[in-house]
């Protein structure tokens, strides 16, 4: 942690804004609480209000320039910056008419936090220097330094106007589980792009998604009716007041998937990140950098946007056996249940698509045809829906030698797809004509318009063009899988059960230690994986991290300490890698629990 962070924490925690001489001035005089609201409704739109007040607090700024220190921006929206906007603009950039939701001039802090003050006032009792009944919070983040210092900060800078915030560290898995539970107040939260168009970072906020980890639609907030939506401007008889969740933002989501027309598609997902927005339960702090380090020893490596790290094509002289450290153990390696970036990076490495992310020769990256022969039109349909008909490349083969079949992708997109399997990304293939009349107790999802012509021939018709299709053939939960292993219990976590079909195979996995991965013999396109092995150490010290990376142990860390990094970008310039990442970092509030004082 850098010297000056750690300084001003042995101090006092409500010194830190004044040590950064950014010590907003606080308002003079004595009130009480104005507004006290009794009905559900009501407290509902005061916790939007109250936890928006509490993100004008935050010096954005300050966290990038002094604890972050990896060359990331202040984030005054959820979608991430450098995501398209339609004629190819910056969605960011024009988000709110352009304004944004938060202002993150370093000139424009004290009036946030004036504003701030002036909002709090109305739900707590201020004795003119500081709130005197607020609730105690509690911030749940996941064990990292960097985490922890940016809580830290948070903590420190509520407490400034008397506000209490405990926090709470958890180990990775058992973190993604309680935050996905809801049993939660506030959380630290990341969300990196799963493809390149703006809809990621809004339909897993629909009431049934499996990331909805603020739990929108859900528990006590399923039945409040608070949301307007009115669509009649974009040509749809959709105008609803006073409606829940469901009956709303589910609804514009919907729209947005089956909209055709650019512009007004574009137009809704702006009007969906307002929805989300007015909530205050996303609270943005920075939009991201990928940050890590790879010795120069590496050659043939690169990274893509989204976050996944590349290894098929890398050579280090003298070795056969790449050490790397992305992350520390992961939940499960089944890619319909995985939801980490490390988890999806191991994937892309142990299974194939359809498609596939490739960097070409010019550095450029596109997506390109795997497991199929060709990525194919879609053909339109009377009804405006699409259908793509895929044939796959011969001799494709599991680990154990099997066949692969034009069936197991069907069975693996209709699992993924079930409401009874709970996979957090199955709303993804809501793009899929028939995936909206699923039952909650179908395991097999047996409307979605998937099916195997014969073992080489797959049909999928979609609900209308989607742009991001390629895409999501790209994405881990689109990949293979096969029945019959799926079936045995645990079996995405024990190399013995775990087969796949991609690059290689998962060879050992020793818990909390390191999982390796060797390069298969069945992989269709073998010839051209020059890494016969990738050990994948299982870390999230970043202080062990660099450790090895210095003795030359792991090759690549995907973490580094804050406190190392200004040496790091001088005395590893060459291997301390900052590169371009979709992304925003953010706190997320549960929209159930409470804010108002206690009575």
């Amino acid at each position: 942690m850098k010297k000056l962070f750690a300084l001003l924490l042995a101090v006092v925690m409500i010194l830190s804004l004044a040590a950064c001489g950014k010590k907003p001035a606080t308002q003079s005089g004595a009130s009480t609480a104005t507004v006290k609201p009794t009905t559900a409704e009501e407290i509902e739109a005061a916790n939007a209000e109250i936890r928006y007040a509490m993100g004008l607090l935050l010096d954005r700024n300050y966290i990038v320039e002094s604890i972050a220190q990896g060359g990331q921006t202040p984030a005054n929206t959820f979608v991430a910056d450098g995501m398209a906007d339609n004629n190819g603009g910056n969605f960011a950039l024009n988000s709110n008419d352009g304004k944004g939701y938060y202002s993150v001039d370093k000139d424009k802090f004290q009036a946030n936090f004036d504003e701030a003050l002036t909002i709090l006032k109305k739900y707590y009792d201020y004795d003119g220097t500081k709130f005197t009944n607020a609730p105690t919070l509690k911030y749940l983040y996941n064990t990292s330094e960097a985490h922890k210092a940016i809580g830290e900060y948070i903590q420190s800078a509520l407490a400034t106007v008397g506000i209490t915030m405990t926090m709470e560290n958890q180990e990775w898995n058992t973190f993604l589980n309680t935050r996905k539970d809801g049993q939660y107040s506030v959380a630290r939260n990341g969300w990196v792009a799963d493809y390149t168009d703006p809809i990621c970072f809004l339909d897993m906020w629909i009431s049934g998604s499996g990331n909805n980890d603020v739990q929108y639609g859900k528990g006590a907030h399923a039945d409040l009716k608070i949301y307007s939506l009115d669509l009649t401007s974009y040509g749809l008889n959709i105008k609803v007041e006073n409606g829940t969740w469901a009956e709303t933002y589910d609804v514009l989501i919907s729209e947005i998937k089956k909209c055709s027309d650019t512009e007004k598609r574009y137009s809704m997902m702006h009007l969906a990140e307002d929805m989300l927005m007015e909530t205050g339960c996303l609270t943005p702090i920075y939009y991201y950098t990928d940050l890590y380090m790879i010795s120069d020893k590496v050659k043939g490596f690169y990274s893509i946007p989204l976050g996944y790290k590349y290894f098929q094509g890398t050579t280090v002289e003298g070795m056969n056996s790449l050490p790397v450290c992305l992350a520390s153990e992961p939940d499960t390696l089944d890619p319909a249940l995985n939801s980490a970036v490390d988890g999806a990076t191991m994937l892309v490495h142990l299974f194939a698509g359809l498609a596939k992310w490739q960097q070409n020769a010019d550095g450029t990256l596109s997506v390109v045809a795997d497991c199929a022969k060709e990525l194919v039109e879609g053909k339109v349909n009377d009804d405006g829906t699409v259908t793509y008909t895929y044939t796959l490349k011969d001799g494709l083969k599991w680990s154990d030698g099997k066949a692969l079949t034009a069936g197991d992708f069907e069975y693996a997109w209709k699992r993924a797809a079930s409401n009874a399997l709970g996979a957090d990304y199955g709303y993804m293939f809501d793009v899929i004509k028939g995936y909206a009349t699923e039952t909650e107790n179908d395991t097999t999802a047996v409307n979605l318009a998937v099916k195997a012509l014969d073992d080489k021939t797959l049909e999928v018709t979609l609900n209308n063009a989607v742009a991001y299709w390629n895409e999501l053939l790209a994405f881990p939960t689109y990949f293979p899988v096969r029945k019959d292993v799926v079936e045995q219990e645990g079996w995405a976590t024990k190399p013995e059960t775990y087969i796949s079909n991609g690059a290689y195979t998962l060879s050992a996995w020793e818990h909390d230690s390191v999982i390796t991965l060797t390069k298969s013999t069945t992989y269709h396109d073998a010839a051209n994986v020059t890494m016969n092995e990738i050990k994948c150490y299982l870390s999230d010290d970043a202080n062990n991290m660099l450790t090895n990376f210095k003795k030359g142990d792991w090759l690549l860390i995907d973490d580094v300490p804050t406190n190392e990094i200004a040496t790091l970008k001088t005395e590893y310039a060459k291997e301390f890698v900052i590169a371009g990442q979709i992304g925003t970092y953010y706190v997320c509030w549960n929209v159930n629990e409470n804010l108002l004082p206690k009575a």
